[in-house]
């Protein structure tokens, strides 16, 4: 036998994504996007319709929201959404029960003095990894108190 690997893209409100990325929680059948009009949005796929539909928008950016990454399902019962914006602001989103579409969307996680280009969670999502216009990745750690801390910077401009 042979295997094919297969790509398929999926396009909502003329945003196109690969759903083996980031940004697209399978389980739930939800992915998030982001772009110039400073909106995160959530799409819903709808089963009975067989399209996905926009559920929610999450306002807090003031400008071009470059990025967006859902952290994984570990087993909590709250959905985390981090996004970053060309206004250099990390925002944590989080929703305790997605079937209500309320997100608590008002915690700026860190303002950068640059644009931030990525986000990346770790594989147990605790752990935010961030890059951006300062060549530099950082890597953000939420304390118990509910404060995110810098664990560790990595400057791109120095050779090692």
């Amino acid at each position: 036998k042979q295997w094919y690997q297969r790509r398929v893209a999926i396009t909502a409100g003329g945003t196109t994504l690969d759903p083996s990325t980031k940004d697209y929680d399978v389980i739930n059948k939800r992915f998030a996007s982001g772009g110039g009009d400073n909106l995160v949005k959530i799409w819903k796929y709808s089963d009975e319709k067989g399209l996905w539909e926009k559920e929610v928008e999450l306002k807090g950016h003031t400008n071009w929201v470059r990025d967006v990454a859902w952290a994984p399902d570990t087993g909590f019962t709250t959905s985390t959404i981090a996004s970053c914006c060309h206004d250099g602001k990390v925002i944590i989103w989080q929703c305790k029960d997605l079937d209500s579409g309320v997100w608590d969307s008002k915690r700026t996680m860190h303002t950068f003095d640059d644009v931030v280009w990525h986000l990346s969670w770790s594989v147990m999502g605790d752990i935010l990894a961030v890059s951006g216009g300062d060549n530099k990745v950082t890597l953000w750690k939420e304390s118990h108190k509910g404060a995110w801390i810098c664990i560790s910077k990595q400057d791109t401009n120095k050779s090692s």
